[in-house]
């Protein structure tokens, strides 16, 4: 699976699966990837991968750069970065090794666990980088690793004595092979420099002033949080959710999936087709909300050449790529009325007509509908066909919120810090830090929570992720100020830059507990002039002022 690599400052912080066609990083809630940084818009750019290339489409009408060019639009190579505030993100076609399954232990160390990893020869093992106070533990179970300053290696070392590409390290048949990548300042096995050597474990190599200890991995006991299907939980409404999709998912029972923003509804969708008879035929999604009024007609039943203005050739319809399959139809309270019959014609009879077509087709296609709505409610408004409603309602199924099942809250962190962490680092939660996440209301769900582990990926200055690293989509918007509306009458740009500028500030103020060098620090200002800027505003205690 391609990903995108997030470094800050030469250091791996994130790394993120391009999973789907589309993926928009940006500051704002709606974000896949949520960058909290005030120069990244709140829709920044779009990933679009088509299976074998990926393109970059501007979403901030001011250019985005890749490669060190500002661009609108096109092609993203593999190996291309692209600027994003303070980080920089390498897009890579291929994730990792083939074969491998990542995981990241929150708490304990990152391992890229080949599949036949019980075997004896393949002894549980990792390296230890020593650089001074500081030590990380790497753990690998695969085939080896690739060490240097560049971005693109498996284990990236902050250290000026340190070749781009240094060394690399393989196992083979349990033996572990060291090969020096001609490296300027060289590879060391104590005394002597050495180019390729087989090595036991414990080894001690020197890189620079990095100290690489290869040894065996101490055996963990951590289990893996429950999941059906991708779907996280032991709170009782998830087990139920569970039971009544593996029930209702082999019928061909039409399924309206009920629940708040960012509860995981299309999880779910996924889910009822895995579970269903349907498993090996498409699962085609649909998002109502999201494409025009003009256009959603032939995006549902497809279109004839020529039916309309700018229809060049024959496009086939969802319906048609789901047929044998499951459609699911997300946001189906945003479907027009006229619409909705057409809808209701083809769950009831089975036949689509593309958009200029004159004969209908028979499609075989079970759909899976979901929406954050009161359907019911529409439906006696007249803003959502009764008929069309008891159509989709077959079997409701209703999403818990995340506030009502906060005992999978730190199960359900765990599970993105294991996605998104960066391969090769130890990274956990302080207690501090999940305090902080159970006393939030979660207003955005699980796709908030999401965000959140992204923006303290992003923001952690180590192994820790701390209180002080966490940040809510609210909380930015608020607190920062930086969703600005329009300029209030009467002020002028000076003063509501002014007016932003200290809002900033307040708020890492408040983040930081009042630590005026750690504020300072994280806005990039020097100490004197944050003191200043303090006392301006009459922020500073009496004593400071005189």
């Amino acid at each position: 699976m391609p990903e995108l690599v997030f470094f800050r400052r030469g250091e791996e912080v994130l790394r993120v699966g391009v999973d789907r066609a589309r993926l928009v990083l940006g500051r704002g809630e709606q974000s896949d990837v949520a960058i909290p940084d005030p120069e990244v818009s709140r829709l920044q750019v779009a990933l679009l991968w088509d299976g074998e290339r990926c393109r970059v489409e501007d979403l901030s009408g001011k250019g985005t750069t890749v490669a060190g060019q500002s661009i609108t639009h096109g092609e993203l190579p593999d190996g291309a970065d692209l600027a994003l505030g303070q980080w920089r993100a390498v897009f890579r076609i291929s994730g990792g090794s083939e074969g491998a399954d990542v995981t990241t232990e929150v708490g304990h160390t990152t391992s890229v666990q080949s599949r036949d990893a019980q075997a004896p020869r393949w002894q549980p093992a990792q390296v230890r980088v020593k650089q001074g106070l500081n030590e990380s533990v790497h753990r690998f179970t695969g085939d080896g690793f690739t060490a240097g300053k560049d971005a693109s290696c498996d284990l990236v070392l902050q250290d000026r004595f340190a070749s781009s590409r240094h060394l690399k390290v393989t196992r083979r048949d349990g033996v572990f092979h060291v090969v020096d990548l001609r490296s300027t300042n060289g590879t060391w096995l104590g005394p002597a420099r050495i180019f390729e050597a087989e090595v036991p474990l414990p080894t001690v190599l020197r890189v620079g002033e990095t100290e690489l200890v290869l040894e065996p991995a101490a055996p963990t006991s951590r289990k893996e949080p429950t999941a059906f299907h991708g779907i996280i939980g032991g709170d009782p409404s998830v087990r139920q959710l569970a039971e009544l999709i593996e029930r209702v998912a082999p019928s061909s029972a039409a399924v309206t999936i009920l629940g708040e923003s960012g509860t995981g509804k299309e999880l779910v969708a996924r889910a009822i087709h895995a579970c269903s008879q349907r498993a090996n035929r498409p699962l085609v999604p649909v998002n109502c909300a999201a494409i025009s009024k003009e256009l959603i007609e032939s995006e549902l039943f497809g279109h004839e050449k020529g039916a309309f203005t700018g229809a060049l050739g024959a496009r086939k319809g969802a319906f048609e790529e789901a047929d044998g399959g499951t459609l699911f139809l997300d946001e189906i309270g945003e479907l027009p009325l006229d619409l909705q019959a057409k809808l209701l014609r083809a769950l009831e009879g089975g036949e689509i007509k593309r958009v200029g077509a004159s004969r209908p087709q028979t499609v075989d296609v079970r759909v899976v509908a979901a929406t954050n709505r009161d359907l019911l409610a529409a439906a006696r408004e007249g803003r959502f066909r009764e008929d069309l409603y008891y159509r989709l309602c077959v079997i409701p199924l209703h999403l818990p919120p995340l506030r009502s099942r906060k005992a999978d809250l730190g199960a359900l962190a765990e599970h993105f810090v294991r996605t998104y962490a960066p391969r090769g680092q130890s990274v956990r939660f302080t207690p501090a830090a999940l305090e902080r996440l159970q006393h939030h209301a979660w207003p955005g769900n699980i796709r908030e929570l999401r965000n959140v582990v992204h923006r303290a990926l992003l923001l952690r200055k180590g192994p820790l992720i701390d209180a002080g690293d966490i940040s809510f989509d609210q909380e930015l918007n608020r607190e920062t100020g930086i969703a600005v509306p329009e300029l209030p009458p009467g002020m002028t740009l000076e003063q509501m830059l002014e007016k932003l500028e200290r809002q900033i500030v307040e708020a890492a103020l408040r983040r930081y507990n009042n630590n005026r060098e750690r504020v300072a620090r994280e806005l990039g200002v020097a100490r004197s002039t944050l003191f200043k800027r303090l006392k301006d505003w009459g922020l500073t205690k009496q004593d400071e002022q005189e």
